[in-house]
This record gives C-alpha cells, structure tokens and sequence, in this order.
C-alpha cells in the first residue's frame, strides 16, 4: 500500500502531501521529507551521477519522479511487495493526472484553497485505485499459485 503521496516544486518546496497516518508534526516531517529529496537530487546532478528515482530506508521505498515543473514522491512500506513496473504506472499516472489539470504549479509552494482541493481529489482518488489494484493483483496470485 502507498503510505504517502509528495508533490514537489523543482525548488525542493512541498507542494502537496497526503499521508495515511497523519501525524502532528506534519509540516515539519513534509519540509524536511522534501528537502532531503531535493537534496539527494541536487548532489547527484552536481556529481553528473543522474537523478535519484528510488531510494529505500529501514522501512520505507521512496520513488521519484521529477517533471518540468514538479517532483512525486511516492512512499511504500518496505514490507509491501509490489513490482516496480506497478509502482512506475502509479507515478505516471498520478503525473498525467496532475498535469492535465493543473496549468502550472506555484514554485512558491502555496496552493491556494481551490487547487488544494483539487489535487485531494485526485490524490485521494487515485490513492484508492491503486489499493483496489494491488487487492485485485494479490488475489489473481493467490488464484494463479492454487493452479499448481
């Protein structure tokens, strides 16, 4: 399952976060989360090294995608086993998603009430397929595996 979904500006400034388990202290774990992602880009540029698109903690997978105007961070628990092509979709789709309904992103890192809503609904949206299709895809392997 995703545990957490981060729209970032190219800056390194949040954007746009949805966790599942919110916590107290979540402006001050989103500044951070993103400046660590900015900063883990930023190196391996200046080290002509490429972008960091995938990173894994002790309990955590971190998959980035940068675009022209923004980062998605997508955060799974380590234990959660999914294929990285699934995962890559869910970016690309939530990418398409955002692009297609936001002209332009603030680098600013303000959205305004509107488009906060906004990208809820999409997030949150597709936050819920994805749960759907990893059930759909775990009980296709359960059904696959009692064939042999």
């Amino acid at each position: 399952m995703i545990q957490a979904v981060y729209i970032i500006s190219r800056t390194g400034v949040p954007l746009y976060f949805k966790e599942r388990m919110p916590e107290e202290d979540d402006v001050t774990k989103i500044t951070l989360f993103s400046g660590v992602i900015s900063a883990i880009r930023a190196v391996l540029i200046e080290l002509d090294a490429g972008e960091a698109n995938y990173f894994t903690t002790r309990t955590h997978e971190v998959y980035i995608e940068a675009t022209s105007n923004f980062a998605l961070a997508l955060v799974k628990d380590i234990k959660d086993k999914f294929e990285s092509e699934t995962v890559e979709e869910m970016i690309a789709e939530a990418i398409t998603q955002i692009t297609f309904n936001f002209e332009e992103l603030p680098e600013a890192g303000i959205l305004n009430s509107e488009e906060e809503e906004k990208m809820t609904n999409i997030i949150d949206n597709l936050m819920i397929k994805w749960d759907e299709s990893v059930k759909d895809s775990a009980a296709l392997k359960k059904i696959k595996e009692s064939f042999w």
